[in-house]
């Protein structure tokens, strides 16, 4: 049994995010409605399409989720199979069989005990924002729209204050299934280009909907509508209430994941 280490990019945009929902079935009256409207997943797509040039079951394992309309520079996953195709003919058949908003820019053979979700160190995610009166139509689909000015030094300065190890239970949306809410940010970048502003954020690991409710708080902040010190108060009584709007998900691209090698 080989294991494979996939890296993998993709436009989240037609898509109900990372994971396939197995246990989910439709009631039998309303079966087919439910499965003609139902968006695909990143995950079930790419199964599928390895399943057919494997010749078997095939489990694609990430190192996370992402959610419904979130996109991926490089994500990581892996695959254990009995096949003996080489790498790179592996990658150029599912390529040529997967839809065009997904790639497999890469697979590499992994050792056995190679987990792409637990051996994990951290993760690299960047938000978008476009500022001004209008945004570019093929931009619409991966930033977030911000028409009114912002204060870019205030978002900076509160941003510096996510550093390190907290607990960022109140920036987790309801549904996460997270036996922790602590987590550490390494690093956290906010970068200003004309018409344009970067929010990155590197971390052990986020949970659900962190990065969004994290930006929208930002964003909150830079509109003047929270202060600055807002951050501080959050982390320390974990009250969700206290926290911005959750940013869209087209804004949100997972960068890389790293595994300490």
């Amino acid at each position: 049994m080989r294991t494979l280490k996939l890296t993998i990019a993709y436009d989240g945009t037609r898509y109900a995010g990372w994971q396939v929902q197995r246990h989910k079935r439709p009631a039998p009256s309303t079966q087919h409605t439910a499965h003609s409207t139902q968006k695909p997943t990143i995950q079930g797509t790419l199964e599928e399409t390895l399943g057919r040039i494997l010749q078997e079951q095939v489990r694609v394992v990430g190192s996370g989720r992402t959610d419904a309309g979130v996109h991926a520079h490089a994500q990581v996953a892996h695959l254990k199979t009995r096949s003996a195709i080489a790498s790179e003919k592996l990658e150029r058949a599912v390529n040529g069989l997967l839809p065009p908003d997904i790639t497999v820019s890469r697979i590499d053979e992994a050792p056995e005990s190679f987990h792409a979700q637990r051996q994990a160190v951290s993760k690299r995610y960047r938000y978008t924002l476009v500022i001004g009166p209008a945004v570019l139509p093929f931009e619409r689909s991966y930033v977030h729209h911000v028409r009114s000015p912002l204060r870019v030094a205030r978002m900076r300065r509160a941003a510096q204050r996510l550093r390190g190890s907290h607990d960022f239970r109140a920036f987790c949306a309801s549904g996460s299934s997270a036996k922790t809410t602590r987590r550490r940010l390494s690093d956290v970048q906010v970068t200003q280009k004309p018409g344009h502003l970067a929010i990155e954020l590197e971390g052990n690991g986020f949970l659900y909907k962190m990065v969004r409710g994290v930006v929208g708080t930002l964003l909150e902040i830079g509109r003047r509508r929270l202060p600055e010190g807002i951050i501080e108060r959050i982390l320390r009584t974990k009250d969700r209430r206290l926290v911005g709007p959750t940013a869209p998900a087209r804004g949100l691209m997972l960068l890389n994941v790293s595994y300490g090698d």
